[in-house]
């Protein structure tokens, strides 16, 4: 997995950089720089605006959206296969139950791709086809009180996986790390360590890449400083998780 800011904005992208500042996907010093060009922009402050309109219509057009009831018995098989007896320890079965039976809350992570995919560049001619398969999956991450904690993107053609955080969570807690749900009850893939409080942008390598394309929900726990749970278990406490859909 390998993190990098978005590239800085140039006259060309000024589109993409607005849709971005509009959906606090930014990191902090590239917001600072942006919020810094809409107040001296006029027309970058106009791309904003307009961002701001178009999310604001769509998200009174998007529907509430349950989880199948499937859900619950698969995660709970996979994670119990992986982690063996101490699944259960630090509450784990109870926070994937209180997971599987809340609302997914697809709404923000609907947002995020619609900026996934109208800031991807626009294809240039070529004499072999596109990629073929290709889709942006989404998911929004819930604390187990059903607080929508953090919305992730991630494109199957290029590997890129954007996480936004929505609600902060304890720094003293430990350190978060995400984790890849593999279907058929085939257990958890670590992908790593994770910032809790600011946006960020990773690219998954080709062994992460093919998990994340058959992934059925991803899930964050929060581990020791310093410590590296095995790829394949938490050592922490489950604390968030999300359903994956193709948008």
């Amino acid at each position: 997995m390998t993190d990098h800011p978005p590239d800085d904005a140039g006259p060309d992208d000024a589109t993409a950089v607005a849709g971005e500042l509009a959906l606090r996907v930014l990191s902090p010093a590239e917001e600072a720089r942006a919020r810094a060009r809409e107040a001296s922009d006029p027309a970058f402050a106009a791309e904003v605006q307009i961002w701001n309109d178009r999310l604001a219509a769509l998200a009174e057009e998007i529907p509430a959206v349950q989880p199948s009831t499937d859900v619950w018995p698969g995660v709970e098989a996979r994670i119990g296969a992986a982690a063996g007896p101490a699944a259960n320890d630090n509450g784990r079965a109870g926070f994937w139950r209180a997971w599987a039976l809340g609302s997914t809350g697809l709404l923000a992570a609907s947002l995020v791709a619609v900026a996934v995919l109208a800031t991807r560049p626009a294809p240039v001619p070529v004499v072999q086809p596109a990629p073929v398969g290709g889709v942006t999956r989404i998911a929004t991450l819930s604390l187990e009180s059903g607080t929508p904690a953090v919305t992730l993107v991630y494109d199957t053609v290029t590997g890129n996986l954007f996480l936004a955080p929505t609600a902060p969570m304890d720094p003293d807690a430990g350190v978060p790390h995400l984790w890849l749900v593999r279907p058929d009850g085939a257990g958890v893939q670590l992908v790593g360590a994770i910032d809790g409080s600011a946006s960020s942008r990773h690219t998954l390598d080709s062994v992460l890449a093919a998990t994340a394309d058959q992934a059925r929900a991803v899930a964050i726990s929060m581990e020791a400083p310093g410590h590296t749970p095995a790829a394949d278990r938490p050592d922490g406490p489950v604390v968030a998780s999300g359903e994956l859909q193709a948008l």
